[in-house]
């Protein structure tokens, strides 16, 4: 997936969402103009929460369920009859395959000629705008529900309902509309919008330095992509006008106690609100943060956690549950050996919650398997620690070893005759380092490897377009250091993906509006990241869901053992 932010360091000679040059000539034939939204009528608080009720819930002023037909013949019935169902949660609709659910918030609903907003209604197609009506009025407005025939006359798609409803209940309907998605969102100015990133305590200092350098780079490149010089490389959607307006960057840096991280979350926000979360690196947990950007209904896009909270929220997505997830693929794994795996298996890691999350979920994963387990808190950061952990391990068990590079090191100092049959490690905390595996333990290592591996991440000497060496190029043209390749392939799509959704918004800077772009475009499968697949069904909030279990050739490189394993 790319824009101007990629297309500027040459990493891509197409764009995966933006295509169909044809349109530029229909849009010579269509003057369109900036959105101006007119003040819409004070509503009754009441009738907007019966509407609302109406359209997220399917539920009725009375109580009882919204109930609709289509084609006359199928029955929809309460959730499944509700109007975000189709139009979403923004009010700014879907694509259902083919089919084109148009926007239905009061700013489309009831424009007229001389505030008429504009939206792209198909990533795949940038000639698909919003087309042009008369403006709604409550008699057209239910005559569309219970006839199910637009303001122009014309029969909707059999996918629209007919609803039964009252005179009172369309009422209370249109005054939720009115208001919905009505204003842009907190953070979004007349000329900037701002963005945060969020750094938690006890995170490698490069890193944060690479994240937060990578990110003022590419607003900087975004930022002046907007000025309109000879040559500038151009989609066929940044045609459609805008307004336009800088990305700036807030970095919120926590400290102290994670029990005080959403009073400090909320007293950064007062200061400044924030349009969305971009990124953001913690090592430890980041419940507090997911917390607060649910309670703001705040996006919180893609951050660099190893272990994000297992209950998902609205508004944040990640690039996978972390050690959760690689705790699930190695059991798969241990189950597809049957008689051949192993009888005991001990796991070792920190008393923190990332440590004790990974070592929970395995052992959940494997609790009907038959396979005993063990587990070895490791204390203290001397290697003789880790020797007191590995105590009664032998050549016939398993060692899971939950650990980072620098209590890996220690393994060197480790007898060989006590090596385990096998000891799996977890890619993601890892973090691409393995100078742990000694000529010794390294016959015995597995890695629980979330990433891509071969070819498609290094890219062909011909076409130079895998995503690590896209990364790596980006990174010379700004001058930055190679730091951490894995974590910061994921800063690197995160920038592209966020250029991507906020060029299709075009002046529909709403929070709900972006989650749901995030679903539809992550639902298409293209990215350009470390991660073979990243895609979200409506509703799922990890985008990548499986892991490979790879080993050590002989030149020293990881190769897959197993395929994709998704449990």
């Amino acid at each position: 997936m790319f824009s101007q932010f990629a297309s500027f360091s040459k990493i891509r000679q197409e764009s995966s969402w933006l295509l169909g040059s044809r349109w530029l000539m229909l849009l010579s034939l269509v003057t369109l103009t900036f959105v101006v939204y007119a003040e819409p009528p004070v509503a009754d608080n009441a009738d907007v929460e019966l509407g609302r009720r109406i359209y997220m819930e399917g539920i009725l002023p009375s109580g009882k369920p919204l109930q609709g037909k289509r084609q006359d013949t199928v029955q929809v019935e309460g959730a499944t009859a509700a109007c975000e169902t189709c139009h979403r949660r923004s009010g700014m609709g879907s694509l259902e395959g083919n089919i084109v659910v148009s926007p239905i918030n009061g700013g489309f609903l009831f424009a007229t000629a001389e505030n008429r907003p504009i939206a792209l209604m198909d990533q795949r197609a940038p000639k698909n705008l919003t087309r042009a009506h008369e403006p709604y009025t409550e008699a057209s407005f239910t005559k569309v529900l219970r006839e199910n025939v637009n303001v122009d006359g014309r029969a909707m798609n059999a996918l629209m309902p007919k609803y039964d409803l009252s005179d009172a209940e369309v009422k209370a309907l249109m005054a939720y509309l009115r208001q919905l998605s009505a204003e842009v969102s907190p953070g979004v100015g007349t000329d900037k919008v701002h963005f945060a990133t969020i750094i938690t305590p006890d995170t490698d200092p490069k890193k944060k330095d690479a994240m937060v350098s990578m990110m003022q780079a590419s607003f900087a490149q975004r930022n002046a992509s907007q000025q309109t010089y000879s040559g500038r490389m151009r989609m066929p959607i940044d045609l459609i006008p805008r307004t336009l307006r800088n990305w700036e960057l807030v970095v919120w840096e926590l400290q102290g106690a994670p029990d005080t991280w959403g009073t400090q979350l909320a007293e950064n926000y007062r200061k400044q609100p924030v349009f969305a979360v971009i990124s953001g690196l913690s090592n430890t947990t980041w419940a507090p943060v997911h917390t607060f950007c649910q309670l703001e209904k705040l996006p919180c896009m893609l951050p660099s956690v190893a272990l994000p909270p297992a209950e998902t929220g609205y508004y944040s997505i990640y690039y996978s549950r972390g050690v959760a997830l690689e705790a699930d693929v190695l059991a798969k794994h241990l189950h597809n050996q049957e008689k051949n795996a192993p009888h005991r298996l001990f796991q070792v890691y920190r008393d923190n919650e990332v440590g004790q999350g990974a070592a929970q979920a395995l052992t959940k994963a494997l609790h009907d398997s038959g396979i005993q387990i063990e587990n070895r808190v490791l204390s203290g950061n001397e290697p003789s620690a880790l020797k007191a952990a590995l105590k009664g391990v032998s050549n016939k068990d398993a060692l899971m070893l939950w650990l980072n590079p620098a209590d890996l090191s220690a393994l060197n100092k480790v007898e060989s005759q006590k090596l385990p049959a096998v000891t799996y490690v977890s890619g993601f905390l890892t973090q691409e380092n393995y100078d742990f595996a000694s000529k010794a333990w390294k016959p015995q290592i597995r890695v629980v490897y979330p990433y891509d591996l071969g070819e498609k991440r290094q890219g062909s000497e011909a076409s130079r377009q895998g995503s690590e060496e896209s990364l790596k190029r980006w990174l010379k043209t700004w001058q930055l250091p190679v730091v951490d390749v894995a974590f910061q392939s994921e800063v690197f799509f995160n920038l592209l993906f966020l250029t991507d959704i906020s060029s299709q918004m075009l002046d529909n800077l709403y929070r709900d509006y972006m989650i749901e772009r995030a679903e539809d475009m992550l639902s298409l499968g293209s990215n350009v990241s470390l991660y073979p697949h990243l895609s979200l069904a409506r509703g799922q909030r990890f985008a990548s869901k499986g892991a490979y279990i790879a080993h050590f050739a002989t030149d020293g490189k990881l190769v897959a053992e197993s395929d994709w394993i998704v449990p």
